[in-house]
């Protein structure tokens, strides 16, 4: 759903309200479009998002697509400054992260901290496999053979 604010629902609720008692009918997308001066394009997306609240519907008949008002009471649900601000205040707060993160990556490879713990694990890893095989076998119990002695 687009960006929608109360202000622009009222507007385009008032204009369908307007052209009804003017033309005596529901009126086209296009007329309230030239209505209001919105781009077409524009009012049948804001269109399209007041039909999902319930706000508005959009009628298909065999000659053309009209506007009927439904549910005007459901524009005061809507956030009175759109959620333009919100994603735009979520947007920088996405940016500041972003930008902390790949600090502290730029500082993490910069210092040689990095290569200091790759050698570490490196080194402890080559520690452990020399001392795979001096491991000690556990003790048999008595008069038990080991299957696998004749192997050695």
């Amino acid at each position: 759903m687009t960006e929608l604010t109360q202000q622009e629902a009222h507007l385009i609720v008032a204009a369908i309200r307007i052209l009804v008692h003017r033309e005596g009918s529901a009126p086209r997308p296009d007329a309230i479009a030239e209505f209001l001066g919105i781009p077409p394009a524009r009012l049948r997306i804001l269109l399209a998002s007041l039909q999902e609240l319930g706000i508005i519907a959009l009628v298909d008949s065999a000659f053309d697509t009209h506007v009927e008002n439904r549910n005007h009471l459901a524009i005061e649900d809507l956030a009175t400054t759109g959620r333009g601000d919100e994603l735009r205040e979520d947007l920088a707060d996405f940016d500041r992260r972003k930008q902390a993160e790949a600090e502290k990556m730029a500082q993490l490879f910069s210092d040689g901290e990095h290569d200091r713990k790759q050698a570490e694990r490196l080194n402890k890893m080559d520690a452990e496999l020399r001392d795979f095989g001096k491991k000690k076998k556990p003790p048999r119990a008595a008069g038990k053979k080991d299957p696998f002695s004749d192997l050695e």
